[in-house]
């Protein structure tokens, strides 16, 4: 009996993290860039960018030195139709907050079409630019560049 509960319980979890991995939307790999002087410092403050921590593949660094540059990977557990990344990098005053998002939007005929967006928002004086770019068209996966000074 508590083999079956205990096979049970197995199959149930399984299960779970079955549909959750079939929700997860494309992944975004996003490559930030240190063009400044400063340390530029990763500061998490809004929901939708603590979730997008919670939903990076890889580490982020918590620093990144003048020059220098950080890759990693997010993928959102939304809906397999949306997926984001967003977020903030701090130099002494200056802040660029930055936002790259998917969407599958319906079209003619019911057909839903992909849609990328990006921004980058600036204070303090900051210079930021966000670009954006479909690496894959069957999966929707695609990578996101961020640059800061």
């Amino acid at each position: 009996m508590k083999t079956n509960k205990t096979l049970l319980a197995s199959l149930a979890f399984a299960t779970l993290c079955t549909s959750v991995t079939a929700q997860a939307g494309p992944a975004v790999t996003v490559t930030f860039k240190n063009l400044g002087s400063e340390v530029a410092e990763y500061k998490p403050v809004t929901r939708n960018e603590i979730s997008a921590r919670l939903n990076a593949k890889s580490p982020i660094n918590s620093a990144v030195p003048p020059g220098g540059s950080d890759t990693y990977s997010m993928q959102s557990t939304l809906s397999p139709d949306t997926s984001y990344a967003s977020v903030r990098y701090v130099m002494g005053s200056k802040v660029c907050v930055f936002s790259t998002t998917f969407i599958k939007l319906p079209g003619a005929g019911g057909a839903k079409v992909p849609k990328w967006n990006r921004t980058a928002n600036s204070e303090g004086g900051a210079v930021c630019a966000a670009t954006s770019r479909a690496t894959n068209l069957s999966t929707y996966a695609w990578a996101a560049e961020f640059t800061m000074k």
